[in-house]
């Protein structure tokens, strides 16, 4: 038997994902709180962990008696600083929360992996298009494209990773910031699509990725970002 990881299960697309797989996939709920809401799906477990925590994570994954078909990293973090105002240890805690976690995860687990299985990541717009303030979170982004790419070369034809990158949406992480109306607003006016994305618009295509409907792409980045990338329409 094999399983789904969705890494980040409460936030916004992760949930949004465990809608779209659970009535055909069994699913590892993983999450820093406890989610009640599937408890009685008979497709899904649950575990409260913080991947951060490199003892507890190890543990978790010694504990598994399933192969891994697939896990999607739901999780990551914003943050919006000025270079000079960034001090090193805060560029250290954002790598850490964005991709020293992952890199620790996958390296732990790689080996309970089963044949044709996927990874998806979330990188974000702001690793390969320039904003202000973005300095500590897009070069984190930027390192999780890059072991991508790179493991998907490793593990061909085994496993496959691709990224996802997204742009401003509605989520938990991104409350500060879409929790003013008018702010938000604003900001979904900047995109060719005129508003922000949600769960929904994203999770789309990280279910499409983790499913065997997408067999033939591995090492890809795709920006689902409402044209906000490559458009230029103001």
């Amino acid at each position: 038997m094999s399983k789904i990881l969705i890494i980040g299960a409460n936030g916004a697309v992760g949930k949004s994902c465990v809608q779209k797989l659970k009535d055909k996939n069994e699913l590892v709920l993983v999450s820093r709180s406890k989610e009640e809401d599937n408890e009685n799906s008979p497709n899904i477990s649950s575990i409260t962990l913080d991947i951060n925590d490199y003892e507890k994570t190890q543990k978790f994954i010694n504990s598994m008696d399933y192969e891994i078909s697939g896990i999607i990293f739901a999780l990551g973090s914003i943050f919006l600083k000025p270079f000079q105002q960034t001090s090193v240890k805060e560029f250290i805690d954002v790598m850490n929360s964005n991709f020293f976690n992952v890199a620790n995860f996958l390296y732990n687990s790689i080996d309970k992996f089963s044949d044709n299985s996927s990874v998806v990541f979330f990188s974000s717009i702001a690793a390969s298009r320039g904003f202000k303030n973005h300095t500590a979170i897009s070069s984190a982004k930027s390192a999780l494209k890059g072991l991508s790419v790179s493991l998907a070369a490793d593990f061909a034809p085994k496993i496959r990773f691709n990224t996802i990158s997204p742009s401003l949406s509605y989520s938990k992480m991104s409350n500060f910031i879409t929790s003013n109306e008018k702010v938000a607003e604003g900001l979904g006016k900047l995109h060719p699509m005129s508003r922000l994305g949600n769960g929904d618009d994203i999770a789309e295509l990280a279910t499409f990725l983790i499913s065997n409907q997408s067999s033939w792409i591995t090492g890809q980045n795709f920006n689902v970002d409402g044209g906000r990338s490559t458009l230029f329409t103001k």
